[in-house]
């Protein structure tokens, strides 16, 4: 369940323990007697809260699941194919994979990648036509940088697709 609360609260599922990304007074800790009260809300939406003042019990407050779901932005399908042509190639995937650590020119890219850097240049031409790379001109050269967000919006714009249906259940065409 902590998951579907990323990237406010994180959880190591080993160590038994989950915390917030953000400052707070102090830490919680939650004991063998203890009762944490989760509260899901369609209030408090995008956030989560905490209460950890007395006399009340702990609490996390967190917004129900439909409301986050439905909240995620969702990607064109015809956008979501060309991500997905685009993302269908091995070349472009290794250059998605350095690009990811930092932006990187075509220069720099190309024998990390093991290709000249015209071929290189028309595979990430694609990326960014797809709309995961963002181009930026930085003296004589073009750094490339991943667009936050676009990948990790993939899965539930896919989905999303997948299981839309009509008024009568049949999958929209």
């Amino acid at each position: 369940m902590l998951r579907g609360l990323w990237p406010e609260v994180r959880s190591d599922r080993q160590a038994e323990r989950f915390w917030l990304e953000r400052p707070h007074d102090h830490e919680v800790a939650i004991g063998p007697d203890d009762t944490l009260l989760l509260a899901p809300s369609a209030y408090v939406w995008p956030h989560v809260r905490v209460n950890c003042d007395g006399p009340w019990s702990l609490g996390l407050v967190f917004p129900v699941s439909s409301i986050v779901r439905e909240a995620r932005p969702r990607i064109p399908p015809a956008q979501l194919v060309a991500m997905l042509r685009a993302l269908a190639d091995d070349t472009r995937l290794r250059a998605l994979r350095l690009i990811a650590e930092r932006p990187r020119s075509t220069q720099e890219l190309a024998p990390l990648v093991g290709v000249s850097e015209a071929a290189l240049s028309k595979h990430l031409r694609v990326l960014a036509d797809a709309g995961l790379l963002e181009r930026r001109r930085e003296g004589y050269y073009v750094l490339y940088r991943l667009l936050p967000g676009q990948v990790a919006g993939l899965a539930p714009s896919l989905e999303s697709f997948l299981h839309t249906t009509d008024p009568m259940g049949r999958p929209e065409r």
